[in-house]
């Protein structure tokens, strides 16, 4: 049996915790789990018997079942000092949680899946704070001055299809007649605003993202460069132009285009879907969209390349008109005055893709 067979995921444990983004509480399920000789309760000393300088056979994908069905799928990644990421996750559930949540997961191993884990039933009524992970004795972690900036490719982002790809659809001249920006890179708030108000949190080592999106201004992040890519369609400007993605297919597979790429601990992906009753014309905003992300993926492989895919199974099976927000970001961006939180603001771009849901 190989050893990525013999790595299947057991002794899940969860709770629900909280933490602050500005004036915003979000809630999250934490979970700790047992992957070969990393324990559910494996402290930051010694490292787990099977670590090998961070090449244990470990499975980097798993699905997240809550109250019965697939809702996320997280690919994990980490570095060879941390062991901490390969057993642990933290599932975004939003400002307003729901009162209980039955949770498991499984993870991919050698072209299958393992068995579930048991099920955890967590409820909202106990949440307690959240608190980082102690660190391992004598980490190594490093800023990264040149995070992979970019946007999603598949399904086109409205910045890859209005700036990158010039298309000529009203809406699409529209929003470069407005923008002052033609970076379709990088859609980020800006360094004024993140020196502001900084959207990393170093001591507790997570993004803060929730607090710049406020208003119909998800696409454009707030950012007046951008403002072209809030437009909603109506009649004048016509629609986006549209991906379709075939929900009845058994797994759909995501991409998206770096123009650098480099790696650090502390960056993530996270993918999510506008609710059911979205309505395109009254533009996006945050409240629109469906609380927990369906695909995560945390800090990246380690290999040199220009673009990223992800094959996944927990997108929702359902019909319609429909916008997808990811969110790519960490701990990088300008440098803090004074050299605190880690000497960086931290740092996050975003990509919205206008997408016709079919089955």
């Amino acid at each position: 049996m190989s050893g990525s067979q013999q790595a299947a995921p057991s002794d899940l444990r969860a709770d629900v915790r909280y933490r602050t983004d500005g004036k915003h509480t979000l809630y999250g399920i934490g979970l700790r789990w047992r992957i070969g000789e990393n324990a559910a309760d494996q402290g930051a000393w010694p490292p787990p018997e099977d670590w090998n300088n961070g090449e244990a056979p470990y499975p980097h994908e798993y699905e997240v079942w809550i109250n019965g069905e697939v809702r996320q799928t997280v690919f994990l990644h980490w570095p060879a000092w941390d062991w901490a990421p390969s057993n642990s996750h933290w599932v975004d559930l939003g400002e307003e949680p729901g009162a209980e949540y039955r949770v498991k997961i499984r993870a991919k191993s050698d072209g299958g899946f393992t068995a579930f884990t048991d099920e955890v039933t967590v409820g909202s009524d106990h949440a307690r704070p959240w608190s980082a992970p102690r660190l391992p004795r004598g980490e190594r972690r490093s800023v990264d001055a040149g995070p992979r900036h970019g946007t999603v490719n598949h399904p086109r982002s409205r910045a890859a299809v209005a700036i990158r790809d010039s298309d000529p659809s009203r809406i699409c001249v529209e929003a470069r007649r407005l923008n002052t920006s033609t970076t379709w890179q990088e859609v980020i708030p800006g360094a004024a605003r993140m020196l502001d108000d900084y959207p990393w949190n170093n001591g507790q080592r997570y993004l803060e993202y929730r607090k710049f999106f406020e208003g119909a201004t998800v696409p454009s992040t707030g950012n007046e460069a951008f403002r072209g890519l809030d437009l909603a369609p109506d009649d004048t400007l016509g629609e986006w132009p549209l991906t379709e993605l075939d929900t009845s297919a058994p797994t759909q597979t995501f991409s998206y285009d770096y123009t650098a790429y480099h790696t650090n601990e502390t960056w993530s992906h996270r993918w999510f879907v506008t609710r059911a009753d979205w309505d395109a014309a009254s533009g996006l905003r945050w409240e629109d969209l469906e609380p927990i992300p369906f695909l995560v993926e945390v800090q990246g492989s380690h290999h040199e390349e220009e673009s990223s895919a992800w094959e996944f199974a927990s997108f929702p099976r359902r019909t319609g008109r429909a916008a997808i927000v990811h969110i790519w970001g960490g701990h990088g961006g300008p440098d803090t005055p004074d050299g605190s939180n880690g000497g960086k603001t931290g740092e996050f771009f975003a990509s919205t893709c206008d997408v016709m849901l079919r089955s």
